[in-house]
């Protein structure tokens, strides 16, 4: 009657362990709005088990082998993970319009960039050769370094969404995004409900897990209950 089907890409298998023990308190999910629900229309209550929990580590995206460090980088960790959030979007089968974004959480920020300082030495003597004179024409930049913040590396999601939506069948997903250094999102984690059934007047109920623990994180889409009828005002 439905299916189902996980995605997680870019990131390596030996990341999926999320430190919770050094993430500091998790931070609370964002909450969406009322919605409101016209009597054409059905209702899909996402409820989510599990700690509902989800976090990331500093460097979810793999470092080619032999790749050269920034030299910000050459004295700390390569950190490729500068933020991260999470949405719900369905696609109705049958129909144009393309996904629809449900849900999209606030962006949350992993990295704050701080100005590196000048280095705080005398340079030893040394008669000036042809490359300290190319160099004392150069400008000046200030370098930006990333340091982590491991107070926001965990967020917690609220155990229940409601999204009214036209009668009709719809995939759903459930996914979390990652930032890059260059400003660019990537899919981190997610997971696809095929065949979710919405009719008029019902509550479909959809079953989904985000989990971190045992050194596993986990989301996913399980399954949906047949719909309901709804109590309309």
């Amino acid at each position: 009657m439905n299916g189902r089907r996980t995605g997680q890409v870019g990131i390596a298998p030996a990341l999926l362990i999320a430190a919770v023990a050094w993430a500091g308190e998790p931070s609370q999910g964002s909450s969406p709005e009322t919605p409101s629900i016209s009597p054409d229309q059905g209702m899909v209550e996402l409820r989510l088990s599990g700690n509902r929990t989800f976090c990331v580590e500093w460097n979810e995206m793999d470092v080619k082998e032999g790749a050269t460090k920034p030299r910000q980088y050459r004295n700390s960790s390569v950190i490729t993970t500068f933020g991260y959030k999470y949405q719900i979007s369905a696609s109705r089968k049958g129909v144009g319009g393309g996904v629809v974004k449900l849900f999209e959480s606030n962006p949350i920020r992993t990295v704050d960039l701080k100005e590196e300082r000048p280095a705080n030495q005398f340079p030893t003597p040394h008669l000036a050769t042809p490359q300290d004179l190319k160099r004392a024409r150069e400008p000046w930049q200030q370098r930006k370094v990333p340091r982590w913040i491991p107070g926001t590396t965990c967020t917690v999601i609220l155990d229940s969404f409601d999204f009214p939506l036209d009668p009709g069948r719809y995939d759903m997903y459930l996914g979390f995004d990652l930032l890059l250094p260059n400003g660019r999102w990537v899919p981190l984690q997610s997971d696809f409900l095929t065949d979710v059934l919405v009719e008029k007047g019902k509550r479909t109920k959809v079953l989904g897990k985000v989990d971190n623990s045992g050194g596993v994180r986990t989301v996913e889409l399980g399954s949906f209950e047949s719909p309901q009828p709804l109590d309309l005002p």
